[in-house]
């Protein structure tokens, strides 16, 4: 971890701070960098990073030159800051830190606004980045909500939207239309906007924003041909021939129908053909049904809310269906972590609870007490000794292991194991 990560990362103490006035101070002292972009701008609880990765890779595919953000890392920093699929050199992100810090600070001391946050520093290195090396088209990730989330200060080609679910409840309300309202002010007035399929309730709050909405699921057809993910995917304007999807499950099938719905969209706007399956055939999103290892097989999943943990479920019933399955579990603390265990709880015949070593995480024992919550009996251990346990429980025939409950999981197990 680099000395300009380390002071960057000092900001998060502060907590979250919703609001678009200090980004966009930020931004005005560096001459705006994020309208000179090309933006699709993407929100929703689940399914964003994947949706993100899959419209980056078709455009890369294409031929345009892509800037992708994206947020949480998984093991580097450098990862939310690609530019045709690679990260920003370290060097290159150390200068951009060291910059924009001392700006943040300038602005903080001359507007008598709050210090920026370390999610508002990230937004604007994006931007600036995106900017300086002149990339086509930029998709740029909400980190949590939408209406306040600091990327919300572009004015997009079009706005997408993944599944809304409950998650972050403590910053965006505590029922789905009040989650849905934060997620629905990304929507910005004549820009076209794609949708997941949503709940009535969620559907309902983006329709209050006057903005026709585009149905994914009534635009883009998507079936499942062939093991493990061949997939025959039609629109209203076009049969693609069929495409093996990298990611895996009912879930990426719906977040595949986002994609192409938001791409065909794309393409109507700038009178380009895409290369669809070439794209999403070259696909890579880490830690998302992730095959570690697979002798024996294990694989990561960074499932944290409840309607990820039923998308799970039904991953492993449709690929795994005679399997004893092992999970290996951790969560933050701001998560509905029993409800998602309850998901999981018919298929667990062994658990273990590691603790998060993050801000907000928990421990291993406060897991195992959610896991008993949740009528699951699992065991406390430390990262190292939970993966050897488990490795030698799964290393009997037809057992598998899940990781699960946090994206941070990927960068503990690099690191300790």
């Amino acid at each position: 971890m680099s000395e300009p990560y380390k002071k960057l990362f000092l900001r998060t103490a502060a907590g979250i701070k919703p609001g678009l006035e200090v980004i966009s101070a930020l931004l005005e002292a560096l001459d705006n960098p994020h309208q000179k972009l090309a933006v699709i701008h993407v929100a929703g609880t689940n399914g964003k990073g994947s949706v993100c990765a899959m419209i980056e890779s078709v455009l890369r595919a294409s031929g345009f030159k892509t800037g992708l953000y994206t947020s949480p890392h998984l093991i580097r920093f450098s990862e939310r800051f690609r530019i045709n699929g690679e990260e920003i050199s370290e060097e290159k992100l150390n200068d951009y830190i060291r910059a924009l810090e001392k700006t943040a600070d300038k602005v903080e001391a001359s507007t008598g606004l709050r210090g920026a946050t370390f999610f508002e520093i990230s937004t604007a290195l994006a931007f600036q980045y995106f900017a300086a090396e002149k990339v086509d088209i930029a998709i740029i990730e909400t980190g949590m909500g939408g209406r306040w989330d600091a990327t919300n200060v572009v004015i997009p080609l079009l706005s997408v939207i993944t599944h809304i679910d409950i998650d972050h409840t403590n910053f965006l309300g505590n029922t789905l239309e009040k989650i849905a309202a934060e997620k629905a002010g990304i929507i910005k007035p004549g820009r076209p906007v794609v949708s997941a399929p949503q709940s009535d309730a969620a559907m309902g709050e983006l329709e209050k924003t006057g903005v026709p909405i585009i149905a994914s699921a009534e635009a883009v057809s998507v079936n499942r041909i062939g093991a493990p993910q061949k997939l025959k995917i039609e629109t209203h304007s076009q049969n693609l021939p069929p495409i093996n999807l990298p990611l895996l499950g009912g879930c990426q099938r719906e977040n595949v129908g986002v994609a192409v719905a938001a791409l065909e969209v794309f393409s109507d706007i700038v009178g380009v053909e895409l290369a669809f399956k070439k794209g999403l055939e070259t696909v890579e999103w880490g830690a998302r049904f992730q095959t570690l290892e697979t002798e024996p097989l294990i694989i990561l999943d960074g499932a944290h809310n409840p309607s990820a943990g039923r998308a799970l479920a039904d991953t492993l019933k449709e690929l795994y269906p005679t399997r004893q399955i092992g999970f290996i579990v951790g969560f933050l603390d701001d998560k509905e972590s029993v409800e998602f265990l309850r998901e999981l709880k018919p298929l667990v015949s062994k658990a273990w609870t590691v603790g998060i070593d993050a801000p907000r995480g928990t421990s291993a024992e406060q897991a195992a007490l959610q896991c008993k919550v949740a009528g699951i009996d699992a065991e406390a251990r430390p990262v190292a000794e939970a993966w050897s346990s488990a490795k030698r429980w799964a290393s009997e025939a037809n057992r598998l292991v899940i990781v699960t409950g946090s994206l941070y999981l990927k960068s503990m197990l690099e690191m300790k194991v």
